[in-house]
């Protein structure tokens, strides 16, 4: 590899005969004071710009926190109005007469399993359009049919041995009841419900009702 400096070659920066004799060298300035007053000055301007925050960065920080404050709120008021529209299972309404009884349709050639019972409403509130889990079970307790009721629905037997097995569930999924006995369910005061399962060739061992949902009512 050639070597080579700076400077020489055929195309010298300066000639031999350039009488001025200028020259330079990398890294050098002549006037250093003039230049470090000037990274002084880059200095502290950077620093003032720094230090002093723009009228666009200040309203974005106050937007910033008023919509996180705004988010939290909403968040609090949704939580809330659940906490209040579904209480949960918890909320003291209890299930008591329960009872089974199967019978043969007139209408189709199957046999039918009614369960009956009471609920009461045991909190200080009134509650609405409480809806009931029906399950019944076979051997080790494997689920082999649900249905989901609506309380304050009521219907004998004698009655359900004429009806279709479609007007049986239209019926007892009436969401307010028979003469809307579940739009608003006082303390302490009991309504009916019934439930039908269909076919039960399947021969269930047992059977539950629980409480699905309900609206708690706030006065």
């Amino acid at each position: 590899m050639d070597n080579w400096k700076l400077g020489e070659g055929e195309n010298e920066l300066f000639s031999e005969d350039d009488k001025s004799k200028k020259g330079f060298s990398i890294g050098k300035i002549d006037h250093d004071d003039d230049l470090s007053s000037i990274i002084i000055n880059e200095k502290k301007a950077d620093k003032n710009e720094k230090e002093v925050p723009s009228k666009k960065e200040k309203n974005s920080g106050f937007k910033k926190i008023f919509y996180l404050i705004l988010t939290i709120a909403a968040l609090l008021s949704v939580y809330y109005l659940f906490k209040t529209l579904f209480p949960g299972n918890k909320t003291n309404i209890k299930l008591f007469e329960l009872k089974t009884i199967v019978y043969k349709s007139k209408v189709l050639p199957e046999k039918n399993l009614v369960i009956t019972g009471y609920l009461v409403n045991k909190n200080k509130f009134p509650v609405s359009y409480v809806k009931l889990d029906c399950k019944l079970y076979g051997t080790k307790n494997i689920v082999l049919v649900t249905k989901h009721v609506y309380a304050g629905n009521f219907i004998s037997v004698k009655k359900l041995k004429k009806m279709s097995n479609v007007n049986i569930d239209m019926k007892l999924n009436n969401k307010d009841g028979i003469n809307m006995s579940d739009v608003e369910i006082l303390p302490n005061h009991p309504i009916k419900f019934t439930a039908v399962f269909f076919d039960i060739d399947s021969n269930p061992k047992n059977y539950s009702v629980s409480i699905n949902h309900f609206y708690r009512i706030k006065k």
